[in-house]
């Protein structure tokens, strides 16, 4: 397995804090590449968890270590965090660029540009859960994002792990809302706009999802009520709602759940 880094942004950084928005403030992809003799033709494009506070390895680089060995091309995501000062509108440009620049660049990658698909873990999934129904979308306009950026993307495929995926409560976790929202944190308008659960629409992609009943971080009913939506819009999913296990369990190995094996078929044979 090869791996390589590359930075999204070769001249202005969207929303920068910095006086010189060229300055680079550390949003790159890290990219598995799998061996050739087993590549399958899909590429994931993987959001860590952390509550946009920090980026978990389990659900990044461990994620593209296995699907790679799998047969994946993984493109790991490091996107800017609230706890570093930033708010939706870094966090969106960034999940947004990263889909297009992989798209953009894949004769170079030596990837199908029909075949790329999302993995969120927690935050993560609630930054693919608004990539893949367009939630915000207004919002973000309005604040420019889309002079950076494509924001009508289709994704092949969309894997949400343990999801936020509602910013309204009574089951959004708060942690994560306040990062992602930050001075907007306390307004409905907002909160309602970026919760994924809400825009499930007939154009989103395919999904799997799972979750464990015990999760007290982020509840269960998030992965439960978005698998309901996309029911009602007869869009295809398969759900996991596993028994045992916590939260941030990544590829949760240790506690025998093997959800990626099933995600892996999941993906290929769909």
């Amino acid at each position: 397995m090869n791996t390589e880094k590359i930075n999204i942004y070769t001249e202005i950084v969207p929303f920068s804090k910095s006086i010189d928005c060229t300055v680079d403030e550390g949003v790159y992809i890290d990219i598995y590449f799998p061996e050739k003799k087993i590549r399958n033709g899909y590429s994931i494009l993987a959001f860590p968890g952390g509550a946009y506070s920090f980026l978990s390895e389990k659900s990044g680089k461990e994620y593209g270590v296995w699907f790679a060995s799998k047969g994946f091309t993984v493109f790991v995501l490091k996107f800017r965090l609230g706890s570093k000062g930033y708010d939706f509108k870094s966090i969106c440009v960034d999940g947004y660029s990263a889909y297009n620049y992989v798209s953009s660049k894949s004769k170079e990658f030596k990837i199908d540009p029909q075949k790329i698909g999302l993995i969120g873990t927690s935050a993560g999934a609630h930054l693919a859960g608004i990539m893949s129904t367009g939630a915000g979308n207004d919002i973000l306009k309005q604040h420019g994002v889309d002079q950076y950026t494509n924001l009508d993307i289709k994704p092949n495929f969309c894997v949400l792990c343990y999801g936020v995926l509602s910013l309204l409560n009574p089951i959004a976790h708060i942690e994560t809302r306040k990062n992602f929202l930050g001075d907007y944190r306390d307004l409905y308008e907002y909160q309602e706009a970026f919760s994924p659960i809400n825009y499930i629409n007939e154009n989103n992609p395919r999904s799997f999802l799972w979750h464990t009943s015990r999760d007290e971080e982020v509840t269960v009913d998030n992965t439960i009520l978005y698998a309901r939506e996309l029911f009602k819009k007869s869009i295809p999913y398969e759900l996991h709602i596993y028994q045992k296990g916590g939260h941030a369990l990544g590829l949760a190995q240790h506690e025998c759940l093997y959800w990626a094996d099933d995600c892996a078929r999941w993906i290929v044979d769909n």
